[in-house]
């Protein structure tokens, strides 16, 4: 360990909600919330949706720099507009010689500035992450899509940036780090996995009056990418083999598609099966896992979903479609092909009417998430991070 506390400044520009969280954003926040209160100095470049986002989830022993307050704006452009505001304001930022610079994802609102704060002081140390890659906007929802095309363009945009100037690359699956080496020709040394953690004592505090309420639960952001709109159909499927089945989907999204979910919901005639629950505080959280048998997340793309560790320990099985990013999980989880709907909902009956598999399966994924704490992953991250300065 080092004499000094280290000096960490994180690049966290893009939110667009404070009430959304993705799994890097609980990754970062988590990271800074043990380094602060293990005495290194934090400091967060983020915008005010951020910062609202951080003070929710109790991250308050950091300084904080704003780049934009909140503006009713088109994405691409308050992205464009974070971008220049957080390159700015890093650039003025007065760095101790090993100052680590953190971009907690490859979105560009947080890859440039880092880049440009590292060409500026080379005695800056950038550390960048990057948890899974985006698909060609052929092969995801919705096609050819002005955004989805952005997001594309843009990952390979930083992915470009971080492969030649950045010190160290974080990611949480040994697929992107076999990726990154193999793609864009990164020495593996300068790669670490890391997964995510869950907080075991916040879940045990938790406690339930009923028993098991929901069959499943759904419980994530609410978007194409997640096959929102696949689990309904799926659940279609299972209602016709038990019609009192219980679905909750609990999550935060766009107007546009919580409205389509419950369109669907009600096309289907499931109101009285599939019950939409809206934003959930962590408490609820881990509320709903606990009343729920299963835990389903039909996502498209996806690193490790910190739900997956937060269902496990709460003793449920995991549902999904099959990623490569989930190699490292492939045998606490049950995947089907991406896309099968039939074969998905199929395995979610076939769990549902064995409750003696839904045990062992339970019992498997409970004993891999205990090993996986915040503590010990920030704690990892960290002795990385010094190894960067030594």
């Amino acid at each position: 360990m080092h004499s000094r506390p280290l000096e960490i400044v994180m690049v966290a520009n893009t939110q667009v909600s404070s009430l959304s969280i993705s799994g890097g954003d609980r990754v970062f926040i988590e990271f800074a919330k043990h380094w602060s209160e293990n005495g290194q100095k934090i400091r967060i470049i983020t915008c005010e949706e951020g910062f609202t986002m951080c003070q929710r989830y109790g991250l308050s022993k950091v300084n904080y720099v704003i780049t934009l307050m909140k503006y009713d704006l088109p994405i691409y452009l308050l992205y464009l507009l974070r971008t220049f505001r957080g390159t700015f304001l890093a650039s003025r930022m007065k760095f101790d010689k090993g100052t680590v610079i953190y971009s907690v994802s490859d979105f560009l609102t947080d890859s440039i500035p880092a880049l440009f704060k590292k060409l500026r002081n080379k005695e800056t140390k950038w550390l960048a992450s990057t948890y899974h890659f985006i698909p060609h906007p052929s092969k995801r929802p919705g096609g050819m899509a002005p955004n989805n095309l952005l997001s594309f363009l843009s990952q390979r945009i930083s992915l470009f940036f971080m492969a030649r100037w950045c010190d160290m690359i974080h990611t949480e699956t040994n697929f992107v780090r076999d990726e990154l080496v193999k793609r864009y020709r990164i020495s593996p040394e300068k790669i670490f996995v890391c997964q995510s953690g869950i907080d075991t004592k916040v879940i045990d505090d938790v406690l339930l009056s009923k028993g098991k309420i929901y069959d499943a639960c759904f419980l994530a952001r609410l978007h194409k990418s997640k096959g929102i709109y696949d689990l309904i159909a799926a659940w279609k499927y299972v209602c016709r083999y038990n019609k009192d089945a219980k679905l909750a989907i609990a999550g935060s999204g766009p107007v546009e598609v919580i409205g389509e979910l419950k369109n669907r919901i009600k096309d289907l005639h499931l109101e009285n099966n599939v019950f939409y629950l809206g934003f959930l505080s962590e408490e609820g959280k881990y509320k709903l896992l606990k009343a729920s048998k299963l835990y389903v997340l039909p996502s498209y793309e996806e690193g490790i979903p910190i739900t997956f560790g937060e269902a496990m320990y709460c003793g449920l099985p995991i549902v999904t479609y099959y990623l490569p990013t989930y190699l490292d999980y492939k045998d606490n989880i049950v995947s089907v092909e991406l896309g099968d709907i039939h074969s998905l909902a199929t395995e979610i009956l076939r769990i549902l009417g064995d409750d003696a598999l839904i045990h062992v399966l339970g019992e498997r994924g409970r004993n891999l998430a205990k090993e996986h704490t915040w503590d010990k992953t920030a704690n990892y991250a960290l002795s990385k991070i010094e190894s960067l300065i030594e």
